[in-house]
């Protein structure tokens, strides 16, 4: 593997491209593994299809070891397929991989299905019995967690049928979204003459000293999406429908059942939360007078939400590299080590350009692979707690790969954004008590406040833009373009009140969001993974060091265990009715350290 610095050659990242061949070397190396996936998955089912009824522990244990590999095998290659896709998705040859891909593991799915299916039907003392066995201590939480999907699964031929379908019935759905959203260009004029500007880069200049660029970015990025919006509700209105039928199928209540299975979350615990972030919306409104103060306006409008406060210098990527692993650093030497790698071993790309992927994300890969992260870097300071966001997850990622079987490795979406805000809060503090520029640390001051707020506020917002959508679909109202900016502009005038003027265009920013397609509710887990990182973090500004080594212990057990007994060990206790406390008290700081500075 190569180990050559991340060449730069310009502005924006010019240059940091990752490189997947140490992943897979090419595209018919990745069509070559997945048939290897598909032959083991296949000589699994011959071996113990009709066998869980009596299966004894050791057999199970050798079992779940054969799970594991063909799950990192199948893992790998998905991966190295969505993450070409996810740097040109108008490439045929990506495109082509990708469905090939994603048809071999459907295939894959439904030999080894049986297995969860006949596993799920065990009578509960007997699988008691067999997952507290000490052959099965690696894999026990899997186990017992995996049977709290029991009562929704259907028949094996029901369960075939969905996943056969899977490829055509959203995938394909999700694809065209992806290609309408990523290749999207606008000609825009930032100061140096019209050129191609993609949504990423437009909403880059949300953050510019520039009132009128600002303002003229946002109405550049509705006037692009408005002709896509109609495609894009059908797009989701079809997504939508398809899970509300799913959903009924397997006799789920209600559209976030699901995700919360996933985040291993008592459904009423993300409502109180919600529900108590809703109560401080006030919070945010009282800043967004003060900034209207600040920066000397009678009230604000969408464009100045982000404005910076303070002049903010330009951070180009070496920078940012270098203050990230200082900053990782200072908390633990392991978790610099961590990040490093990544730059030296090219598992970055960073650079904007045509046909990669909006926004930004890290890939786990598999319990056996590196992870690879995905950002548009454009050279603001907001970039680098992207960057650092990013890189948090990697450690999570790699450090539960040490120790967890490719079946434990990963938690639930709720927990796994804790390292990532957790390695934004460690970055903040460094550059605050480093950055020696005072209109710059008044930048980083405001823009920490208010990334707190997108983070905790917003995302609620989201997530209730969510519920009402789906609401809608369920009682048989087509989601239209119409109709979906009716319900958005609603959420976020519940947010907003009277402190932020919306134009007009702003009725179509659901459009461009892509956790909507992906994963539903995925939102929510900002909220919380926020608000507990918050607690965790005042904690480990009171222990110091010895913090270090649990939260350490922490990103090692992965998926070992379910969030609220990963999280007690570290003094959060998710059944305390004071547990987001702390969270708000440490964000009401914030804005008091921000109206004052």
């Amino acid at each position: 593997m190569t180990t050559v610095e991340h060449p730069t050659t310009g502005p924006n990242a010019a240059g940091v491209r990752w490189d997947l061949s140490p992943l897979i070397s090419s595209a018919a190396d990745a069509r070559a593994l997945l048939a290897v996936g598909l032959e083991r998955s296949r000589a699994f089912e011959a071996r113990y299809r009709g066998t869980l009824a009596t299966i004894t522990a050791p057999e199970l244990a050798t079992a779940l070891v054969e799970v594991a590999e063909i799950e990192n095998m199948l893992s790998r290659a998905s991966s190295y397929a969505h993450l070409r896709e996810a740097t040109d998705v108008s490439d045929p040859e990506n495109r082509d991989l990708s469905a090939a891909i994603d048809r071999g593991l459907v295939e894959a799915g439904n030999a080894v299905r049986f297995f969860d299916l006949e596993w799920l039907a065990l009578p509960e003392d007997r699988a008691s019995t067999l997952a507290d066995a000490p052959e099965l201590a690696r894999d026990r939480h899997y186990l017992h967690a995996a049977r709290r999907f029991a009562p929704f699964m259907l028949s094996e031929p029901e369960e075939r049928m969905l996943a056969e379908r899977e490829p055509a019935a959203v995938s394909a759905w999700q694809t065209l979204y992806g290609r309408i959203t990523s290749t999207l260009e606008v000609d825009f004029d930032a100061g140096s003459g019209p050129e191609p500007h993609t949504i990423d880069r437009l909403l880059a200049h949300v953050r510019d000293p520039d009132r009128d660029l600002r303002r003229r970015s946002l109405e550049a990025l509705y006037e692009g999406l408005e002709p896509h919006t109609e495609t894009l509700a059908q797009v989701y209105d079809t997504i939508v429908g398809d899970r509300l039928a799913t959903d009924k199928l397997r006799g789920h209540g209600d559209p976030m059942d699901r995700t919360h299975l996933r985040n291993e979350l008592d459904g009423a615990v993300v409502s109180r939360m919600m529900e108590t972030v809703e109560a401080h919306y006030g919070l945010a409104q009282r800043w967004f007078r003060a900034k209207a103060k600040i920066l000397s306006l009678g009230q604000l409008e969408l464009w100045d939400q982000y404005a910076p406060i303070g002049s903010g210098r330009a951070v180009e990527f070496l920078e940012a590299r270098d203050l990230v692993e200082t900053a990782f650093g200072r908390f633990s030497g392991r978790i610099e080590s961590v990040a490093r790698d990544f730059f030296v071993e090219h598992r970055i790309d960073a650079e904007p350009r045509a046909g990669k992927r909006g926004g930004a994300f890290c890939a786990p890969v598999a319990q056996d692979a590196p992870a690879y992260v995905l950002m548009n870097f454009t050279d603001q300071m907001n970039d680098v707690m992207t960057l650092a966001h990013e890189l948090g997850h990697g450690m999570h990622f790699m450090l539960s790969a040490e120790r967890q079987s490719a079946l434990s490795v990963h938690t639930g979406l709720a927990l796994a954004e804790v390292p990532s805000t957790f390695a934004e809060l460690l970055t903040f503090d460094h550059l605050l008590e480093t950055e020696s520029d005072p209109e710059t640390r008044r930048a980083l001051i405001c823009e920490r406040v208010e990334g707190s707020f997108a983070t905790v506020f917003r995302q609620t917002v989201l997530a209730r833009y969510e519920q009402r959508a789906y609401a809608a679909r369920r009682d048989g109202t087509t989601l239209t373009a119409e109709r979906l900016s009716d319900i958005w502009i609603d959420a976020n005038r519940a947010y907003y009140g009277d402190t932020i003027t919306l134009p007009d265009g702003y009725r179509f920013g659901w459009s461009y969001i892509p956790h909507f397609i992906s994963t539903r509710f995925y939102t929510y887990a900002y909220a919380f993974a926020h608000l507990t990182t918050l607690a965790l973090y005042a904690q480990y500004r009171q222990q110091g060091p010895a913090f270090a080594d649990r939260y350490l212990e922490f990103l090692a057990s992965g998926g070992s265990l379910a969030p609220a007994d990963l999280l007690l060990p570290l003094g959060v206790d998710l059944t305390s009715p004071d547990v987001w406390k702390p969270g708000f008290a440490e964000m009401t700081r914030m804005v008091e350290v921000a109206e004052a500075s």
